[in-house]
């Protein structure tokens, strides 16, 4: 049912006159009566009474002004609802990020974003790569800052900020020094970290072990257990350099030989990747990650 013909049919009554309510809502009188006269049809009822003198509600349309009027307020809360998302959606920024990227990267960056967007609010959420992949693709994230991976990032856009090793994750008495062959993992006990990361792993396996692959532990542990667990010699792993960036523990921590990375960077729809407020969070991402990097290296 169309509100506005409600709107029309509360107004007449209130002025009395289908021609005073057809010059305020911009509508001929002949209009006007047509849509009214397509309000009682649809109804199957007769609402006005008219006359000479101007209109008013009949018996049966007196009986419902109560709903009729309640119709046009929940109409009215509708489209200020409807107001107020596209007016967050123009100014929310849903972010996608690992927890090691959202405790090492994403404070600096949102630092530097508030500064030149003060008025986008950014709404973080963490997960792993599929699932944030997956929120990607189905609009429940405008972008994510994530390690890129070919197949899943079919259909998106990827800006790539940084490059990041993978480090073998070790107990501390393990003899290895230097570096760590990844040929050494094979038929060792290996706790593979959470949910997603073999996408990263199982293939660096499949070169350079064939079928001599260790047993592998699909633990869906935080990276924080996965390291308390290989101190406690129930396993070896895999992690980043990132994600053991301030990590406690007593493990060996060691590059792979031959060295492995995985990158990482920004990802989009590709009709979003021209969205201004993404463009502009692009380049504080840019800027922020290379000073990061820079500060390290200096």
């Amino acid at each position: 049912m169309d509100s506005k013909k409600i709107q029309a049919l509360v107004l007449a009554v209130e002025r009395g006159s289908l021609t005073s309510a057809a010059q305020e809502l911009g509508y001929t009188q002949s209009g006007l009566t047509h849509m009214m006269n397509a309000l009682e049809d649809e109804l199957g009822l007769n609402l006005l009474v008219r006359s000479k003198n101007g209109v008013r509600l009949s018996p049966v349309g007196q009986s419902l002004l109560p709903r009729m009027q309640a119709f046009l307020d929940a109409s009215d809360a509708l489209e200020q609802e409807a107001a107020s998302l596209r007016q967050r959606s123009y100014t929310t920024l849903r972010l996608g990020a690992y927890s090691s990227i959202a405790a090492h990267w994403i404070p600096s960056v949102l630092a530097a974003f508030r500064k030149v967007d003060p008025d986008t609010e950014v709404i973080i959420d963490v997960g792993g790569i599929p699932d944030t992949y997956d929120k990607l693709k189905n609009d429940r994230l405008d972008c994510a800052i994530l390690s890129y991976h070919e197949t899943l990032c079919q259909g998106l856009s990827y800006i790539q900020l940084s490059e990041d090793p993978l480090v073998a994750v070790l107990p501390e008495s393990d003899s290895h020094t230097g570096t760590f062959p990844v040929t050494d993992f094979a038929e060792q006990e290996f706790l593979m970290p959470s949910d997603g990361f073999d996408e990263d792993i199982i293939p660096l396996f499949n070169r350079c072990l064939g079928k001599r692959h260790p047993t592998i532990r699909y633990t869906n542990l935080s990276d924080s257990a996965i390291v308390s667990m290989v101190e406690h010699h129930l396993g070896v792993s895999l992690l980043s350099e990132l994600i053991m960036q301030d990590m406690r523990g007593n493990v060996s921590v060691l590059p792979l030989e031959p060295p492995v990375v995985r990158r990482l960077g920004i990802a989009m729809n590709e009709r979003q990747q021209n969205d201004k407020v993404i463009r502009r969070f692009v380049r504080c991402a840019q800027t922020v990650v290379a000073d990061l990097y820079r500060q390290e290296r200096g």
